[in-house]
């Protein structure tokens, strides 16, 4: 996140002046709506790196003290609780409430990167109806955006201030390397705007494209499973920290607790809810290394399935 700042703060000092201008005067219609576009697509891309560097950073912060209280967790498989060694009960107890407040942004985040996942699919296939064999002259021509540039003239895009890139440089060639990204972006641009008979996107790039929208909505699916796991998770550890402070069991416990334990006594209810929680992270680390394996068998049959049939 520093350096997605001191590179916001580097292309806001001179967005228009930052990549080279030598065009004549009948070309600087052209080099202006090629520079309006290439300022959009950076922009769009910090922001971008921004908001991931700032969702995963708030990821992070949460996934910290869950690996801290799985300790507990740990020490409670041994028994070692039961003895009141490290804290006893009341810490197991504690380390429980610290995951259950740490896991809900997990939740909201898995519900929230499924369905982006999902709708990027669509956004990707509805890319492919709209724009597939036609050419340029026969779009609008505004029609370059950080999307379509990712998707149709640089695939998988990664200057160098991205999460996904590797770069070694030091702060002080930060300055350089964004001056060269951006007359990288500048000549990609004046290029697919200068050809306005060539095909936008061809066959076999749509037939690539199809593939990561579908493998962006089985992402998306993904995202959900992992959801229900954890889901599960969470209101069987819950149960365990209900039955701490109601320990009373019929009437005496109110409604709502009762309620939670789906009618169940105490000792059942935090033993169930014991088991679903350590069953569910049990089942989601196998999950997340079985499902490329199997997101690669679908979508390699599929691609095969479709070759049969063109």
């Amino acid at each position: 996140m520093i350096r997605l700042g001191r590179i916001a703060d580097l292309f806001a000092k001179h967005p228009v002046s930052v990549s080279k201008k030598d065009a004549d005067d009948k070309d600087k219609d052209v080099d202006k709506a090629t520079n309006k576009k290439t300022i959009a697509i950076i922009t769009s891309s910090i922001l971008h790196e921004g908001n991931a560097a700032l969702k995963n950073t708030l990821i992070g912060l949460c996934v910290l003290p869950i690996g801290i209280a799985f300790f507990w967790l740990f020490a409670n498989s041994l028994h070692l609780t039961e003895a009141g060694t490290i804290g006893g009960l009341p810490a197991l107890i504690h380390a429980l409430i610290v995951m259950e407040i740490a896991l809900l942004p997990l939740l909201y985040y898995m519900i929230k990167d499924g369905a982006a996942a999902i709708r990027k699919g669509g956004r990707i296939r509805a890319l492919i109806g709209k724009f597939n064999n036609k050419k340029q002259k026969d779009l609008d021509k505004n029609w370059i955006s950080f999307e379509t540039y990712n998707f149709f003239i640089v695939r998988d895009w990664t200057p160098f201030w991205t999460l996904s890139a590797t770069s070694s440089a030091d702060i002080m060639a930060e300055d350089k390397m964004l001056v060269k990204e951006v007359e990288a972006v500048e000549k990609h641009v004046k290029a697919k705007s200068s050809s306005p008979d060539e095909v936008v996107l061809k066959k076999d790039a749509a037939g690539d494209l199809e593939t990561v929208a579908k493998m962006s909505n089985l992402e998306g699916y993904r995202e959900f499973v992992y959801f229900v796991f954890n889901f599960i998770a969470f209101y069987g550890y819950l149960l365990g920290i209900i039955v701490y402070y109601y320990d009373q069991e019929g009437e005496k416990q109110p409604d709502f607790v009762r309620n939670l334990k789906l009618g169940y006594s105490n000792a059942d209810a935090d033993w169930g809810g014991n088991f679903a929680g350590d069953m569910m992270w049990t089942l989601e680390p196998i999950a997340i290394l079985v499902f490329p394996l199997i997101f690669k068998r679908i979508v390699q049959s599929s691609s095969v399935g479709k070759t049969k049939t063109d």
